[in-house]
């Protein structure tokens, strides 16, 4: 009786839905792949507005398709799970019902002052390392116009795909089986924890093939667990991103809407991808360790930006009513 009523519980439908999204990752991870180098090799997007995506496929190793092969996957098993652990219930919610997700008065306003403030923000910390010598300029063919292009279309696209995922359908899922602040905790872990779900950076993956998306996530949970030993990745990585998931966190249950979050997390990538294709680092890693990193997303000064920056939209949001935590 008590078997039964497991595989029938909310808990054991998350867990059918994360590992179907593992599997499905490592399914659509060389279609990706292998459809993203032949857009490149076609050409189809050389000389259009969209040329900034088409040097990401081209650059992109398979690690990065993978990433994007989990995203995928995520957004399309979320809408059958949800329906799954709400299928005893009469009426048919929509889409936002489902996510949990209220309407925005203000969704513009929101998305461009989160845009502004976390990219400005970024922006700046970045030039004051330029102007302490800490980063200095490389050599780009590209113009400042279409590095920024790049950027941006890259921003709004994690943007809206990561905060529908996280703060969306995630967040829709887990909030089933746990209690608000509970939950908040939980996602915010959850989103800094999925970054590092990654190979090796020089890992040889060789031909692709059809079984090389499975053979890859043994190799990601092999440097998963390695990492946690490393103190500098505690302090200088998983930190920052621990730190963006409780800002961005509080703005989806503060506001009751993704929009304030999908702005801050844009901006937020913005100022990384402009300034990584813009600068390099001039010290060795182990100089400046944990504070600075070989990027804007690294290092303890970062997360004392994003930090800063989270109390400023507490402060700005903390005349709302609406109490982020309370149980509905």
């Amino acid at each position: 009786m008590a078997r039964a009523s497991f595989f029938q519980s909310s808990l054991w439908k998350i867990l059918v839905f994360l590992f179907g999204t593992v599997v499905l990752s490592a399914i659509f991870a060389p279609l990706l792949y292998w459809g993203g180098k032949h857009v490149v090799a076609q050409g189809w997007l050389e000389g259009t507005f969209l040329e900034g995506i088409n040097g990401s496929l081209d650059r992109g190793k398979f690690s990065r398709y993978f990433n994007r092969a989990a995203l995928l996957a995520a957004l399309l098993l979320i809408s059958p799970t949800l329906k799954w652990m709400n299928r005893d219930k009469s009426k048919r919610p929509s889409v936002g019902e489902f996510l949990g997700l209220e309407s925005n008065s203000h969704p513009w306003r929101h998305l461009l002052i989160g845009f502004f403030v976390a990219g400005g923000s970024l922006l700046l910390l970045g030039w004051f390392y330029v102007s302490r010598g800490w980063y200095v300029p490389s050599e780009t063919e590209k113009t400042i116009a279409s590095v920024l292009l790049s950027a941006l279309g890259t921003a709004l696209a994690v943007g809206f795909l990561e905060e529908f995922v996280f703060r969306g359908a995630l967040q829709a899922v887990l909030a089933k089986v746990m209690k608000p602040r509970m939950l908040y905790f939980v996602i915010a872990f959850f989103f800094a924890v999925i970054h590092f779900f990654n190979a090796p950076r020089k890992l040889e993956i060789g031909e692709v093939t059809f079984g090389t998306g499975f053979w890859f996530v043994g190799r990601i949970f092999e440097h998963f667990f390695s990492q946690f030993a490393d103190p500098y990745f505690l302090a200088a990585e998983f930190a920052v991103l621990f730190a963006i998931g409780l800002v961005l966190g509080y703005t989806r249950m503060k506001t009751g809407s993704l929009w304030l979050g999908i702005g801050l997390h844009a901006g937020w990538v913005f100022g990384v991808k402009t300034l990584s294709t813009l600068t390099t680092r001039a010290f060795e890693r182990a100089e400046m360790m944990p504070w600075l990193g070989g990027s804007l997303r690294f290092g303890l000064v970062s997360c004392l930006v994003v930090s800063l920056t989270g109390v400023g939209i507490w402060l700005w949001l903390r005349r709302s009513p609406r109490d982020p935590f309370a149980e509905s």
